[in-house]
């Protein structure tokens, strides 16, 4: 595959993701990564995608800056702890083999794929203690894979969360990991010759900016009709699929299983989330249920 074409379906690629981004407030890095990893390879990937992310996220709270003082609570938690878990996993992505980072991404993304689809809710009875103890650990798996939008979006449905809510902290705790990770990135590459922020990774941006301007813009005025868990469930199902897939070829690449066991694998894996998500979808409305009134006092 020729370098422009792959840049092309990457454009494509990332256009998607930001229209998933705009409507559900997530879902930029964890549509774009499982499949990208065909092409590229994280240490690559990672750079580009974080620093696309940074200005996406700031955009997204701009856009919920009126709750921030409502959510700002739930947020701390998280961002207080996320830094260490940063350095550690841009120590893995910096030091680890391409193939092992993949598998990471494959691993970490399923179980995820899985609890949403199941509609997984066991809220922590102390929030902030909750959110100190997975901060450190969506650090890790961020700098690492650039995904967080599946265990963050997990996290915070469990607590039962209003809609508006979720979007403000959500796009608070993504601000930091972003820029936090793109600081670290950028302090590898300078102090420990980790070829992180360099010059094959910021070729990628105009394929992936230019997708997030416009697609992120109209995801919010996307789902205006359709039940957003409804959508929300359908790209879970979607990237269960990709990630299914991802995790049989690293199977035969990694040569642990011959290349026919491989597809049982991925048959397999397939008809599980297949089955999760005619479970899930079946018993969720079709239509949105209209515009949330605005927040009260009380709401906040």
């Amino acid at each position: 595959m020729t370098d422009i074409v792959t840049s092309v379906y990457l454009a494509v690629l990332a256009l998607g993701a930001a229209l998933i981004n705009g409507a559900v407030g997530y879902g930029f890095s964890s549509v774009i990564t499982p499949i990208a990893l065909f092409w590229y390879s994280n240490k690559v990937l990672n750079p580009a995608l974080v620093t696309v992310e940074v200005v996406v996220n700031i955009a997204l709270l701009i856009r919920e800056r009126r709750y921030i003082r409502a959510t700002w609570s739930r947020a701390k938690p998280v961002i207080s702890t996320l830094f260490p878990g940063i350095i550690l996993g841009t120590v893995g992505l910096t030091y680890l083999a391409v193939n092992d980072v993949k598998l990471v991404v494959y691993a970490a993304l399923l179980p995820l794929v899985a609890l949403q689809l199941y509609g997984f809710s066991r809220p922590f009875k102390n929030e902030r203690r909750g959110g100190a103890a997975v901060g450190s650990a969506i650090g890790f798996l961020y700098a690492l894979t650039t995904i967080s939008g599946p265990p963050l979006a997990l996290f915070l449905r469990n607590q039962g969360i209003s809609k508006r809510e979720f979007r403000c902290t959500i796009a608070q705790i993504r601000v930091a990991e972003s820029t936090l990770t793109l600081g670290t990135y950028l302090a590898f590459t300078v102090f420990f010759s980790a070829k992180l922020v360099s010059l094959p990774a910021l070729s990628l941006l105009p394929y992936l900016f230019v997708p997030a301007l416009i697609g992120v813009p109209i995801g919010t005025l996307f789902l205006t009709k359709v039940s957003p868990e409804l959508f929300r469930r359908i790209v879970m199902a979607v990237d269960g699929l990709i990630v299914s897939y991802g995790i049989s070829r690293i199977f035969v690449t990694l040569n642990w299983v011959p290349s026919t066991t491989g597809y049982y694998v991925m048959a397999i894996l397939f008809l599980l989330i297949a089955l999760l998500a005619w479970v899930s979808l079946r018993h969720l409305p079709l239509e949105s249920p209209g515009p949330q009134p605005p927040l009260s006092d009380a709401d906040g």
